[in-house]
């Protein structure tokens, strides 16, 4: 077996199992019946936002941008050309129910860290909406706390909130993560009918207005200044995290014979299947 990031490494055949949060077939092309976007909400009120995936580079499974950025951003993948989701791994979305059950042990709740959320839940409260148990969990338990922080290459946790949506005034914002030169920043998207997801954008809405008006002091909405980015928070730190251990692996020539499952379902993904031995190799 090769070491990880060798152009000619072949991996060996993806395990499934009733477990394993990486189904080991991609999903047809027409899969989602509005490519390119996702909806926050129901009915007319529903927030539209075109979907991306902002992630690390993973070696030669799935290269930075030209300019060899850590993320891949939007001139990666213009939406108009392709959905982006389409470049990752598919996830079985209902395995995650919020308990980061895949991380282990989580630890207990974090005073200092409730300082901090505390006060946004309040303010969230007058408005009728409440964070979810995954955001929580994340920010305030002391074992996940901070997780993305250690393996996202200089990104880092930074909560302020509740910000107003630039793309309906009854919506709710609450930045969360963002990478070491703001040049990405992950929101928690608060829709007022209750849903949650999500979302990423090149702007820093704490120190920008929230709404931007026309001429006429309508509401003008923003174009491609939000991505809908995961369903939910757990979400997004399982496969951010899942990204950035491929990438350490990759950079510590790890054998591909020594990945979890679960890793080594996310780089089959990128690599054309074979038809014999189950394995894949990476194009040269």
């Amino acid at each position: 077996m090769d070491e990880l990031g060798r152009p000619d490494i072949r991996l060996p055949q993806t395990l499934t199992s009733p477990k394993t949060r990486v189904p080991g077939a991609r999903p047809p092309a027409n899969a989602h019946p509005e490519d390119g976007f996702r909806r926050i909400g129901e009915g007319p009120s529903a927030v539209r936002l075109p979907a991306f995936w902002a992630g690390h580079g993973i070696g030669p499974y799935r290269p930075c941008d030209e300019q060899g950025r850590t993320f891949a951003w939007f001139q990666a993948c213009p939406l108009d050309q392709a959905d982006p989701l389409e470049m990752v791994p598919p996830l079985d979305e209902e395995s995650f129910v919020g308990d980061f059950a895949w991380f282990g042990d989580i630890g207990d709740p974090l005073d200092h860290r409730a300082a901090v959320t505390d006060p946004i839940a309040s303010d969230l409260a007058r408005d009728g909406l409440s964070l979810p148990a995954d955001f929580l969990a994340l920010i305030t338990r002391a074992n996940l706390h901070r997780c993305l922080d250690r393996e996202g290459g200089g990104a880092w946790t930074d909560v302020t909130g509740p910000l107003p949506s630039p793309v309906d005034p009854a919506d709710r914002m609450v930045l969360f993560f963002r990478d070491q030169q703001s040049r990405i920043l992950w929101y928690l998207y608060l829709h007022h009918s209750g849903q949650a997801a999500v979302v990423c954008s090149d702007r820093d809405f704490t120190v920008e207005p929230g709404l931007r008006y026309g001429p006429d002091g309508e509401i003008v909405l923003p174009r491609r200044e939000i991505f809908w980015t995961a369903p939910s928070v757990e979400i997004f730190a399982y496969r951010f995290l899942a990204e950035a251990r491929l990438t350490l692996a990759i950079h510590e020539k790890q054998r591909a014979g020594e990945l979890d499952p679960e890793l080594l379902a996310h780089l089959a993904h990128y690599v054309p299947s074979s038809s014999s031995e189950g394995c894949g190799r990476i194009p040269r």
